[in-house]
């Protein structure tokens, strides 16, 4: 039980951070956000790196994919994402973000040849079905069609950080991983500050608490927590706990930011949760042994 637990609690924080990025605006400007925060993530990671018994570093070959994983899977990922909820809401970036998965395939398809199963290509066009009625336009919502095609844009560069990261896994532990494309990301959004007016409005002791949040429970304490969730479950039952993330996303923007979730919400929401469902899953006799081994 300790290992769903740590798990759910880690896609917990995983979905807040759509809440807490967007409070945080009151304050400051997306990529400085961006920026701030994964400066702190990035030095509490170096600490607890210190603190390991057995560190790793990337070697000099693998420094291609971290670097490109970095660039597009933490800066211009991130940097879409903040601009994107400042003109969308939050419900809407939870359902659309659980459309990655199935855009991870996609790319998988399109750029790195792998060969789509019937059940794979299946939940791509669900999810895509899905997304359409997500995001048509209704002036009465606090959406905008921009914000969620951002979004969009970022799940294609999430399947490319995956695949990248993915090429090297098998040679590093989890962490050592994402704490070098942290810091490596973390640098490549000072030249990104240029795209804004970078500015801090009131810092307030609200705003520091969720900029603390977004740092150390958001982007450390998670990985921290769902890493050792997967030592104790299948990679399998780890696919599904995700499937979590747009559930809690959208609760938590109606019960903290008062969206309002409509019945179009509901519906594409619904077909995208089950692309995902569809393509990520195999048959039961594929994986009925597979299990995850922890890094």
């Amino acid at each position: 039980m300790k290992y769903y637990l740590s798990a759910i609690l880690a896609i917990f924080f995983w979905s807040s951070s759509v809440i807490a990025t967007k409070i945080a605006y009151a304050s400051i400007t997306p990529i400085l956000l961006c920026l701030i925060r994964f400066a702190i993530s990035s030095a509490l990671m170096a600490v607890v790196f210190l603190c390991r018994k057995n560190r790793q570093h990337i070697e000099r070959q693998d420094m291609k994919p971290v670097m490109i994983s970095s660039i597009l899977g933490i800066s211009v990922y991130y940097a879409l994402e903040n601009v994107a909820l400042s003109m969308t809401s939050a419900s809407d970036a939870s359902l659309i973000e659980a459309s990655f998965p199935a855009l991870t395939a996609l790319v998988g398809l399109a750029v790195y040849r792998e060969r789509p199963s019937r059940r794979m290509l299946a939940g791509i066009g669900a999810s895509i079905i899905g997304v359409a009625v997500l995001t048509q336009f209704d002036p009465s919502q606090s959406s905008s069609l921009i914000g969620d095609f951002l979004l969009l844009i970022d799940g294609f560069l999430w399947g490319f950080y995956n695949y990248e990261t993915k090429s090297i896994s098998h040679k590093y532990d989890s962490f050592t991983l994402t704490m070098y494309q942290c810091a490596i990301g973390t640098a490549f959004f000072v030249p990104m500050l240029a795209l804004e007016k970078p500015s801090i409005a009131h810092i307030t002791p609200a705003f520091l608490a969720v900029l603390l949040y977004l740092s150390a429970a958001c982007s450390l304490g998670a990985l921290l927590l769902y890493n050792y969730g997967l030592k104790g479950m299948k990679a399998s039952t780890a696919a599904v706990i995700m499937n979590l993330m747009p559930i809690f996303g959208v609760l938590l923007s109606w019960g903290i930011l008062h969206e309002t979730i409509t019945i179009r919400k509901l519906i594409g929401g619904a077909i995208i949760l089950l692309g995902v469902w569809v393509s990520t899953t195999r048959e039961k006799e594929k994986y009925a042994e597979q299990t995850h081994q922890p890094d």
